[in-house]
């Protein structure tokens, strides 16, 4: 199987990323302006919590709920116009990762504290948050790839 199979970008996924990374950009030269902290600290958070916060869900959605249309109206700004699927797909992946990813990261930590008395600081929280990550990715691509194997041998009428 090809990667195509599985994924196919528009030109509105490439919107979506242009928007996330403006944005990202954006904070971190604000940040970083007011803030003592180091540019790259503050780069590597961003990257986490982008991946922790919406790559999951935008893996998700464009596996799953790629063609699926809520609004149908779109943003517009005055100098910018946002389609209908940018908006559904932002809000989509991130409530897709909030499910998934926190939810997770909840469990694991609430087990890892109480249930294993094991102290907080054993483990760090950004490894914890990146392989909890890998799992729910590695997982929606094994159920594509199970319902695409799935499809393709059974027998056509």
């Amino acid at each position: 199987m090809k990667m195509s199979d599985f994924l196919d970008f528009s030109n509105a996924d490439k919107k979506l990323w242009i928007g996330i990374a403006a944005v990202s950009g954006i904070m971190i030269v604000l940040m970083s302006m007011f803030t003592t902290t180091s540019l790259f600290y503050l780069l590597e958070r961003f990257v986490i919590a982008i991946m922790e916060m919406f790559v999951p869900g935008y893996l998700i959605t464009k596996l799953f709920f790629d063609k699926v249309v809520f609004s149908e109206h779109s943003i517009s700004l005055k100098f910018i116009v946002i389609e209908p699927a940018i908006i559904d797909k932002a809000i989509v992946s991130v409530t897709l990762s909030i499910a998934t990813v926190q939810t997770l990261y909840f469990l694991a930590t609430y087990l890892r504290t109480y249930g294993l008395n094991v102290d907080e600081d054993v483990i760090s929280s950004n490894t914890l948050a990146v392989g909890l990550v890998v799992l729910v990715i590695g997982a929606a691509f094994g159920v594509k790839y199970y319902l695409l194997k799935k499809n393709a041998s059974a027998p056509s009428a």
